[in-house]
């Protein structure tokens, strides 16, 4: 570090030596550890990491979705080996032991069409349930058993590399428990979800579709309708309740089929600007649906929107 230059005259300040790094004689030299540490991620809704943890671990919560704890998670970690097809097998009679296999460990390598996934170190975990003695609190451990390089048998690994392989690994598991888990909330609000929108006329005599829940709560819900339904909300009025809306019939792409997508559901409408005017009503809230101009739509045409709109509200989970 270049020095301070001091002026003539003038004295060189003292300088503190409280943080000062004291040298080190014959002190190896070994290159620094650049990644970026892992955290155990508590992803599912019933999970949490406390604060301090030396070993990665986590722990999961009884919950509606679990029922009884511990043969949910014996039952998780083997849709966990199964989907990542993963060899594991329990290593005790009482099921909270379980061993992997090797797990492979790859990396791309190379350019473009020469491209190619290249198998670079394999390691054997161990998973290991700890309940607590009420049963409602399970954590999930995870332990590494045996590490190796496939282009490098010499090489071994840091503490700190060592402890990023079982974050990893248990980070995996985590995320598939977090994926079943929101699969089956999923399924019980699309069963829950109840869906009271019918059809009827304002006090003028229109054709409009009524719905038991406040016009505020009905204001908030259907900008997620729009979202996946071809919709595109080109203006809004929150004071008159009015969204103005652009429609084009959604088209499943080359993509979306190649990948198995779900064929998009379209509606009776033709691609134009529409409004949709909210009004309290005596049953709760009326929804006008009119054209550029302000027009209302037909009753036929608002009873074969109502019928489309329908199986829409359900999959989203809304409750109109």
């Amino acid at each position: 570090m270049t020095e301070l230059k001091v002026p003539a005259g003038l004295s060189v300040a003292k300088k503190p030596s409280q943080y000062d790094i004291p040298a080190v004689p014959n002190a190896p030299v070994s290159d620094a550890e650049l990644k970026s540490p892992m955290q155990v991620l508590a992803l599912a809704t019933n999970s949490r990491v406390e604060e301090e943890e030396k070993e990665a671990r986590i722990w999961f919560e009884r919950s509606e979705f679990t029922g009884e704890l511990l043969p949910y998670l014996q039952k998780s970690i083997q849709t966990f080996a199964t989907e990542k097809n993963i060899d594991i097998k329990q290593k005790d009679d009482q099921g909270l032991v379980f061993e992997s296999g090797w797990v492979t460990r790859s990396e791309e390598e190379g350019w473009w069409w020469w491209k190619q996934m290249v198998e670079k170190e394999q390691s054997r975990f161990l998973l290991v349930l700890e309940p607590k003695s009420h049963g409602r609190s399970i954590g999930v451990r995870s332990q590494l058993l045996e590490h190796r390089y496939l282009d490098d048998e010499s090489r071994q690994l840091t503490p700190i590399a060592q402890k990023r392989e079982e974050v990893y690994f248990l980070n995996r598991y985590i995320d598939q428990v977090a994926t079943i888990e929101l699969a089956q909330i999923k399924l019980k609000k699309s069963q829950l979800a109840k869906v009271n929108l019918t059809t009827g006329f304002d006090a003028d005599g229109n054709a409009v579709m009524l719905t038991s829940q406040n016009i505020d709560q009905t204001w908030s819900q259907l900008e997620m309708l729009f979202e996946q339904n071809g919709f595109a909300v080109t203006d809004l009025n929150r004071t008159s309740y009015t969204y103005y809306l652009s429609y084009k019939q959604p088209e499943t792409g080359f993509w979306d089929s190649l990948w198995g997508a779900e064929e998009a559901m379209q509606l009776p409408l033709a691609e134009a600007d529409y409004q949709l005017v909210l009004k309290k009503h005596e049953l709760g809230t009326a929804l006008s649906w009119r054209d550029s101009e302000g027009k209302v739509l037909s009753a036929e045409l608002v009873n074969s929107l109502h019928q489309a709109l329908l199986p829409m509200i359900k999959k989203a989970g809304l409750e109109l």
